[in-house]
C-alpha cells in the first residue's frame, strides 16, 4: 500500500503542474508514464549502485525541472521528416534552455534525457583553467547519462546494461569515477551551486590527495579530458598552454614578475583617470572625442559623442577587470596557487601519450584511491558497499567493445581490492568462510559475486566435490543463477562448509 500511495503522490503533484502547462494529452501521458517507471526502477538502481540520491530527492528534482524549465515539449517519430534534427545530431532529444522547449522521440528514456539536459547545470570551474569547457561538458554529459541509466538499464525486474551507438563512454566513466570518489552529495552541490565563491575542483583535489597522498588521479584525469577532445579543441588548448608556459617562466623570477605587474597597474590607473575625467566632464569628453577621431581615417571615424562615450565605458570596464586580475595575482597565496595550477596543467601540454595507456594509468589511480578508502573502513556496510561498487565498476565500458574487466592489468588490481574487502568481511564474520585456503576462499566468493543478482546479500551457494575439482552453484535466494567448475585437488579439509547444501554467503 505504501508504494502505491507514494506513486499517487508524485503523480498527483505532476498532474497539478501539467494542468498549468499547454502540453498535449500524449505528452502528459508520457510524462506520467516516465515518473511511474522511474518509481518502480529506482529501488533496483539504488541496490546496484550505492552512490545515489534518495528516490524522493531524485523524483522531486525531476518534477521541479518540469515545473520550472519545461514549457514546450514535442515528440517526433523516428521515421518522420520532423526527426531530421535528432538524426542529424545523432541524439534522442534536443533542448533549448532559453525557450524552455524540448524535441524528443516518444519514449520515456528520451524524455528523461531531455529533462535532465534542460535543467541548469553549473559545475563551476575557474575561467583561467584551459580545460574548463571540456571538463564541464564531460560532467554534464555524465550527469545526463547517469539519470537515463535508471530507465535504460533497470526495469523493476532486472539489471541489463545497454549502450546506444553514440554513447559517450569516457564522459560516463569520468562521472562514475567521481561519484564513487566524491559522492552524490558533493556532485549535486557542484552541479547546482551557482556562485563562483566555492572552488569545487580544488576541494576535490584536496580530498583525493588526503586518501592517496598525491595528485596523480587529477593529473591523469586532465590528460584523459585533453586526449578525448577533438583535434580543433586540442590545438586551441595547446595555444592557451603555450601562453601559460610563458607566464610560468616569468613567474619563476618573482621580483621581476611583481614589479612588471605593479608598473602595469600604474599605467592602467592613469588610463582610468583620463577616462573618468572625460565621462564626468562634457568639455573633456568632447576634447577626447575630437582627439580620437583625428587619428582615424574618414571611413573609421566615430559618428557621435554618445557612441564614443559608450566605447570609453567599455574600455573602462576592461581596465578595471585587468586591475582586479593584477590585484588577485599580487596576493602571495594567489600567486602560489596560480603558479602551482600552471605547473599542474602543463603536464598534458602537447601530450603525445597514447589514449589507451593514459586511460589505464588514470584508472589505476582510481583503484589506488578505492584501496586507500577501503583501508580506512571499519564497518560491515561500508565494506559491502565497496563490493557493490567494484561489481558495477567492472562492467563499465570504455568503448563499444571493451569494458573495464577486459583490461588485464586493471582486472588484477580489482582482484587485489576485492580480495582485501572479502578478507576484511570474513574477519568481521559478515561473509561465511568457505575455505581456510585464502586463495581458494577468494576464488569461490569472487565467482559468486560476479553476478547480476540485485542484492549480493541474498546470494546462496551449493558446493559439490567431484574428481576434477569443485562444482559451484549460485542462487538468488532459492532461484538458480549460474554454475561453474574449478579444477583443483579436493581433500576433506578443503571446505569449511557442508557439500550439497545451500549456504547463505553473507551472515
Amino acid at each position: 500500500m505504501g508504494l502505491f500511495s507514494k506513486l499517487k503522490d508524485y503523480n498527483l503533484e505532476l498532474e497539478e503542474i501539467l494542468d498549468n502547462k499547454y502540453f498535449s494529452s500524449n505528452i502528459k501521458s508520457l510524462l506520467l508514464s516516465m515518473i511511474y517507471k522511474l518509481e518502480i526502477s529506482y529501488n533496483d538502481f539504488q541496490k546496484v549502485k550505492k552512490s545515489v540520491r534518495s528516490k524522493e530527492d531524485f523524483l522531486n528534482e525531476i518534477v521541479e525541472i518540469i515545473r520550472l524549465y519545461c514549457d514546450n515539449i514535442k515528440t517526433v517519430e523516428p521515421d518522420s521528416s520532423q526527426a531530421k534534427l535528432l538524426i542529424k545530431n545523432n541524439v534522442r532529444a534536443v533542448t533549448n534552455e532559453r525557450e524552455r522547449s524540448i524535441l524528443t522521440y516518444p519514449t520515456e528514456i528520451a524524455l528523461l534525457y531531455a529533462i535532465s539536459d534542460i535543467s541548469p547545470k553549473y559545475f563551476y570551474i575557474d575561467a583561467n583553467f584551459p580545460l574548463k569547457n571540456l571538463l564541464q561538458n564531460s560532467l554534464v554529459n555524465g550527469y545526463n547519462l547517469n539519470n537515463v541509466e535508471i530507465l535504460r538499464d533497470f526495469n523493476g525486474w532486472s539489471w541489463d546494461q545497454t549502450y546506444e551507438k553514440n554513447f559517450k563512454f569516457i564522459d560516463n566513466l569520468i562521472y562514475q569515477n567521481l561519484l564513487v570518489i566524491l559522492g552524490e552529495k558533493f556532485l549535486y552541490e557542484w552541479r547546482t551551486y551557482g556562485s563562483t565563491r566555492r572552488d569545487f575542483l580544488d576541494e576535490a583535489k584536496k580530498y583525493i590527495k588526503f586518501f592517496t597522498g598525491n595528485d596523480k588521479y587529477i593529473k591523469t584525469l586532465y590528460k584523459i579530458v585533453y586526449l578525448n577532445s577533438n583535434e580543433k579543441d586540442r590545438k586551441h588548448i595547446d595555444e592557451i598552454l603555450k601562453e601559460k608556459r610563458k607566464k610560468l617562466k616569468k613567474m619563476e623570477d618573482k621580483i621581476t614578475f611583481i614589479n612588471e605587474h605593479q608598473e602595469r597597474k600604474k599605467k592602467l590607473n592613469k588610463k582610468l583617470q583620463r577616462i573618468d575625467i572625460a565621462l564626468n566632464d562634457k568639455k573633456a569628453l568632447e576634447k577626447e572625442f575630437q582627439k580620437a577621431n583625428s587619428k582615424l581615417e574618414e571611413k573609421k571615424k566615430i559618428k557621435s559623442i554618445l557612441k564614443y562615450k559608450k566605447m570609453l565605458e567599455k574600455e573602462r570596464e576592461k581596465y578595471l577587470l585587468e586591475i582586479s586580475e593584477i590585484d588577485y595575482i599580487l596576493i602571495p597565496s594567489n600567486f602560489l596557487k596560480e603558479k602551482k595550477m600552471i605547473e599542474e596543467i602543463l603536464d598534458f601540454y602537447k601530450c603525445k601519450e597514447g589514449f589507451e595507456n593514459a586511460l589505464t594509468e588514470w584508472q589505476k589511480e582510481f583503484l589506488h584511491f578505492l584501496e586507500k578508502k577501503l583501508s580506512k573502513m571499519k564497518t560491515r556496510d561500508e565494506i559491502i558497499n565497496i563490493l557493490y561498487e567494484i561489481r558495477y565498476y567492472k562492467r563499465l565500458k570504455i568503448s563499444e567493445d571493451i569494458k573495464i574487466a577486459d583490461i588485464e592489468y586493471l582486472n588484477d588490481l580489482i582482484d587485489k581490492i576485492q580480495k582485501k574487502a572479502i578478507t576484511m568481511l570474513c574477519k568481521l564474520g559478515a561473509i561465511k568462510i568457505i575455505s581456510m585456503d585464502i586463495n581458494l576462499n577468494f576464488e569461490i566468493i569472487k565467482y559468486a559475486l560476479d553476478t547480476k543478482i540485485m542484492e549480493l546479500e541474498e546470494i546462496k551457494l551449493v558446493l559439490k566435490k567431484e574428481e576434477e575439482g569443485l562444482i559451484i552453484k549460485v542462487f538468488d535466494k532459492d532461484v538458480f543463477e549460474k554454475q561453474g567448475r574449478k579444477k583443483m585437488k579436493i581433500t576433506n579439509k578443503t571446505l569449511e562448509v557442508r557439500e550439497n547444501r545451500k549456504i547463505k554467503l553473507f551472515n
